[in-house]
């Protein structure tokens, strides 16, 4: 497991790395998933390499919204006194979000 670990860590690292040389708009973090998922695509690791690891964080992931929350209740003053504006803009990405999702699942199926 400490090797997928690894390979999580160096990808991750890869990705604040390059966000934090050119400045980019998208975190660190997500830049590392799209290089982990491009080295498994072309074949550069293998999935066995960290599938442990992985394995091991989504059995996990409802731990990871805990802070989530925690700074969510920070803010609920602000969100009090805008609920409805707060509550429309989530409906709405998330309809956005579902159809879009539908769309490009139909277009590349």
């Amino acid at each position: 497991m400490l090797k997928s670990f690894f390979f999580l860590g160096i990808f991750w690292g890869l990705g604040e790395l390059i966000q934090r040389i050119f400045l980019l708009p998208i975190p660190g973090s997500i830049l590392g998933m799209a290089f982990i998922f491009i080295s498994l695509r072309l074949n550069w690791i293998r999935l066995v390499h960290v599938k442990k690891a992985s394995d091991f964080l989504l059995k996990y992931l409802a731990l990871f919204f805990v802070p989530y929350g925690v700074g969510l209740m920070t803010y609920y003053t602000i969100i009090e006194n805008d609920l409805i504006i707060v509550v429309s803009a989530v409906l709405i990405s998330s309809v956005i979000t579902l159809y879009g999702t539908a769309f490009l699942f139909q277009k590349f199926e």
